[in-house]
């Protein structure tokens, strides 16, 4: 059984005691650290971490937003089509004030690249402003489109596959492959910033909605491209981010009214094209998420942090197959070590495992306090979980 037959088994619960590990971030000062303590510098780390298995791809695309740093690391930058040139406006030091690629104006650490910046000006204020930067969000701009994306190009997949797939179609492909898609709520956000767009909410909804809408056009769009290529994909990964440690940063009703009729005629588009898999990326505590999300006709969560209370096993108890549940290993048991990795998987891995429909993975980031050491025992003993061949 291919990793592409076993994704989909999974995903269907019909492959119980299977740690497909479908993917794993893990931060570029992490990498270092590992770099420094026996990963080869010359390796392509996920490549090292998977254990030279579960490969998942994405569709080489512009969609969404893209990422400022290698290994899908942060700054995440919304995917403009052309990005605006970086420009330092002010050097104070050790700090300096940039305009970045997407248009935000922050200040930012000299030194410490990595550190979240402290943001001065987003690139959405009103109405005029988003009218002028909507217009580089068109899905037909042959930018979002690089030359070969319809192609299995071996030379820019995250995982080694067999050398016999360069250049052919993805449909010939043996594991599988996905697209990031649609953020209703989340990438607004980020293009006003949280108090501008939590203030539009009630100065200007209809400006809310208008966003919201043009973000379902621009991914139905893209992904009609996609299939109209011939292409069939196996899951859709959707992005919001819009929950903190405790509760949604927004209300259930205005959740529900700006994103669960768009997330209904995006799920359903995908799955007249035989998309089985369409999760969307939440961090924070997800109770008052999670059901806006199935209603809406998601049917994958991840990543379900632990440190912001969720309980992935009440998720799995509440909602039975009607939710594949991706993450949920306390990422602090690496920290600690093999012991407390041995009691996390455990408690989380092993009988969520035994049930099917579940991926394992950390509840977010790998950060830097994680030996190198640690990540391997952890993948091996995941690995040694598999009860079937």
């Amino acid at each position: 059984m291919n990793d592409r037959e076993r994704f989909l088994s999974i995903a269907r619960f019909e492959r119980p005691g299977d740690p497909y590990d479908f993917h794993q971030w893990i931060w570029l000062e992490t990498i270092e650290r590992w770099q420094a303590e026996g990963l080869p510098k010359e390796a392509h780390p996920l490549r090292v971490v998977s254990l030279g298995q579960d490969h998942t791809e994405y569709l080489p695309i512009h969609n969404t937003n893209r990422c400022g740093r290698p290994y899908f690391n942060p700054p995440y930058y919304i995917a403009i089509v052309p990005w605006f040139e970086r420009t330092v406006i002010r050097d104070e030091g050790e700090t300096e004030v940039v305009r970045d690629e997407d248009g935000m104006v922050y200040r930012v650490s000299k030194n410490v690249p990595g550190v979240l910046p402290q943001y001065i000006e987003y690139p959405v204020r009103d109405r005029a402003t988003w009218n002028q930067y909507k217009k580089l969000l068109d899905p037909y701009t042959a930018e979002r489109w690089p030359v070969g994306w319809d192609r299995i190009d071996l030379s820019k997949t995250m995982y080694d596959h067999n050398p016999l797939l360069h250049g052919r179609p993805w449909n010939e492909r043996d594991f599988p492959l996905g697209m990031a898609s649609l953020s209703l709520m989340g990438l607004p956000r980020n293009m006003m910033g949280l108090e501008g767009y939590s203030l539009a909410i009630y100065d200007d909804l209809p400006l809310v909605e208008e966003m919201a809408d043009y973000m379902l056009y621009w991914n139905i769009e893209m992904s009609r491209k996609v299939f109209e290529a011939g292409i069939t994909l196996d899951f859709c990964y959707l992005w919001e981010d819009i929950c903190y440690k405790t509760a949604p940063l927004f209300s259930p009703e205005i959740m529900r009214r700006i994103m669960v009729p768009r997330w209904k005629e995006f799920t359903t588009f995908l799955r007249d094209h035989d998309v089985p898999v369409i999760l969307v990326d939440c961090d924070g505590n997800l109770d008052e998420f999670l059901p806006l999300a199935l209603e809406g006709g998601i049917n994958g969560v991840l990543p379900f942090e632990v440190a912001a209370g969720n309980d992935i096993h009440a998720a799995r108890r509440n909602y039975g197959k009607n939710l594949i549940l991706f993450g949920g290993i306390d990422k602090r048991a690496l920290v600690a070590g093999p012991q407390a990795i041995d009691r996390e998987l455990e408690r989380v891995a092993k009988p969520l495992l035994a049930q099917g429909g579940y991926f394992p993975m950390l509840d977010h980031y790998a950060p830097p306090d994680i030996s190198f050491e640690h990540y391997l025992y952890y993948k091996r003993k995941l690995k040694s979980l598999r009860t079937v061949d």
